[in-house]
């Protein structure tokens, strides 16, 4: 799935994750008193957003669990879990301890169902408030939370434009121009228990692109609010003869999102 490229700052954290302790506070980094002193409990909050949500591909039927911290520069982070157990302790060494680190973002691998299930997941990370907490570059403690919930989204279901799996792309031929993307209301949790939207995301990208860092594929990446079902792809994005994916994604309120997805080709 082509949805989210890893950030530069992304790429850092997983280079760092390697300096990590376990639950029992045994530290393998080559400075454990930062990394231990990361998981405070009191200081100035963090200036950005700290997130920690799931993703369900309903399509694909997998699921992954991502984070977010937004901070002026942090060189030290810890994540613990509602109970207190540390998830993730991030200390980072040489130029980046007097640097810091700036909105990073992070993704856990998204395994099949049959691997990893959403009841594994629901399991294994508890509903319930995360703290996040780190030392920001100046020494400042930094203190967050993550309201994290099971309540993931139904997915929502694609009726225009029609849509095949990436290998019979070729069989939807679609206009370059004058595509209108529509998807039925999400109303429920995957279990069938109400559900607050707040909004949808609908991501077009270009399957076959030529920069080999892939950071100006073309994508067409659009948030709407929770009333809209439908988006006109402005003309001009789309190029003949190509394979695009279309992805339509419903979130809601505390981050969880899910993705329905298919791919098509446009005429000549």
């Amino acid at each position: 799935m082509a949805r989210r490229a890893v950030t530069p700052w992304g790429v850092v954290l997983l280079l760092l994750l390697g300096a990590c302790s376990s639950d029992s506070g045994t530290d393998s980094s080559a400075d454990g008193a930062s990394a231990e002193s990361a998981c405070v409990d009191d200081g100035e909050p963090f200036e950005g957003e700290t997130q920690l949500f799931i993703e369900y591909n309903a399509t694909d039927d997998d699921t992954g669990v991502h984070g977010l911290v937004g901070s002026d520069g942090t060189r030290d982070v810890c994540l613990r879990k509602p109970d207190g157990t540390r998830m993730i302790v991030l200390d980072t060494v040489e130029q980046f301890r007097d640097l810091g680190i700036s909105d990073f973002f992070f993704e856990s691998r998204e395994p099949p169902a049959d691997e990893y299930s959403v009841a594994d997941v629901e399991a294994d990370f508890p509903a319930g408030k995360y703290r996040i907490s780190g030392i920001g570059f100046d020494g400042t403690p930094r203190v967050g939370t993550a309201l994290f919930t099971h309540d993931i989204p139904a997915a929502p279901v694609i009726n225009s434009p029609e849509l095949a799996e990436e290998e019979n792309a070729a069989d939807v031929v679609l206009p370059a121009a004058g595509v209108v993307v529509g998807w039925e209301p999400v109303t429920t949790t995957l279990d069938g228990a109400p559900l607050t939207v707040t909004g949808y995301e609908v991501i077009l990208t270009q399957v076959e692109h030529g920069d080999p860092n892939g950071q100006s594929r073309p994508v067409y990446d659009v948030h709407l609010p929770a009333d809209r079902t439908e988006l006109a792809v402005v003309d001009g994005f789309l190029l003949p003869d190509t394979v695009y994916e279309l992805e339509v994604l419903v979130l809601e309120e505390s981050g969880n999102q899910t993705i329905s997805l298919g791919f098509f080709t446009t005429a000549s």
